[in-house]
């Protein structure tokens, strides 16, 4: 089995630019109309995390979207744009929409005809009959209802599944409080990855185009270091596009467990050797210094190690009090219940299942992750 995954340069957002780029790499994939029919709605499922600038890397830039758009309208598709932002929580259409404009999207939506979507309006139940782990989820209804499916993910690092890109942005299908259920009942990253592999046998885009023309390092996916990447990266296959863009950082793709378990499921190629990239060659785009936090291994984060063991060597949060606005964004997302105000903000770390919502969501990078010496030498 083989895929192939186009690769093309794209230094900036300059809009001008980013069209070339954007009408090159799908006519590396074999053109749009390959995708869209006149007529069709087409879901861009972009990544709006959170309320964040273009410029701090947290969500898919606008650029990359109305380039999307134009080209969708140029092949009579009708373009919707959203995501289930996590930072939502709830079902909060207000709150939604702040985040679309903060992030640029609405703007861009308003000037290029295209629709917003609110993806956590309504919702639906899917089944995976083949799931490992999980065979059910909800939804949202606009992407099953959704002619087309373009998956539009940012790549960046990520505290629990280590780097987020087209399997990950899937996550953002599941609307309000249903993310917070599913990292209760996948608390280990293991679990996480599994649950995410089988939630792309229902969720499958029929096209990703991934944002990879400034990244996120370090502590990502919000409160991470905008990284220069340069690139786009697209392709039919979820699991090839994600290996491609992780080799580029300088991650062992099989090092990403979804990427890893999604290839051994047949769900897509994790194997760089077998993927047929089109355009740059892989060697002249990769970059170097790319930071990003290596997992501990699963066998300490597994349900029957002692938890006064496991947290010898798991990273846990803890608050940069200096930092920390106390706008309870930790507590009101936490899936545990571990995060509390009492005067200032404290972590019950026995009730803490090391999911990092926290971390992900906090607006002012006052949540650090903070792994223990002896977890650093065996990770």
């Amino acid at each position: 089995m083989t895929s192939c995954v186009a690769l093309v340069k794209c230094e900036n957002y300059n809009q001008k630019d980013v069209d070339s780029a954007i009408s090159e790499v799908l006519s590396n994939v074999g053109g749009i109309k390959k995708y869209v029919k006149k007529g069709n709605r087409v879901l861009l499922k972009v990544n709006l995390l959170a309320p964040a600038n273009s410029e701090d890397a947290v969500t898919t830039h606008p650029s990359m979207v109305r380039a999307m758009i134009r080209q969708i309208k140029k092949a009579g598709g009708i373009p919707h744009v959203g995501d289930c932002s996590g930072f939502e929580g709830q079902k909060n259409r207000k709150k939604y929409l702040a985040i679309c404009q903060k992030a640029g999207i609405s703007k861009v939506c308003k000037e290029e005809g295209a629709v917003i979507a609110h993806l956590s309006s309504e919702s639906s139940e899917v089944t995976n009959k083949n799931g490992r782990a999980f065979k059910r989820f909800t939804v949202s209804k606009e992407v099953i209802e959704s002619d087309v499916l373009i998956s539009m993910p940012k790549l960046k690092t990520h505290g629990l599944t280590i780097f987020t890109g087209a399997i990950k942005n899937n996550f953002g299908c599941i609307p309000g409080l249903g993310k917070a259920k599913m990292h209760l009942r996948a608390p280990e990253a293991e679990i996480f990855a599994q649950m995410l592999v089988d939630l792309a046998g229902v969720v499958k885009p029929d096209l990703v185009v991934m944002d990879a023309v400034v990244g996120m390092e370090g502590a990502g996916p919000r409160n991470g270091k905008p990284k220069h990447i340069g690139a786009i990266i697209a392709g039919k296959d979820s699991v090839a596009v994600d290996a491609v863009a992780s080799k580029i950082i300088g991650m062992n793709p099989f090092m990403i467990a979804t990427t890893r378990m999604a290839d051994k499921q047949g769900l897509g190629v994790g194997d760089i050797k077998k993927i047929k990239i089109i355009g740059e060659p892989i060697k002249k785009m990769c970059v170097k210094g790319f930071e990003f936090k290596k997992a501990p291994s699963s066998f300490f984060r597994a349900h029957f190690f002692l938890r006064f063991v496991r947290d010898l060597f798991l990273a846990k949060p803890v608050l940069v009090a200096n930092n920390c606005k106390s706008c309870m964004t930790c507590v009101n997302h936490c899936p545990a219940g571990a995060i509390s105000k009492k005067g200032v903000i404290v972590f019950d770390y026995k009730k803490c299942i090391r999911c990092y919502c926290c971390q992900e969501l906090c607006p002012h990078n006052a949540i650090e992750l903070k792994t223990p010496l002896i977890g650093k030498l065996i990770s």
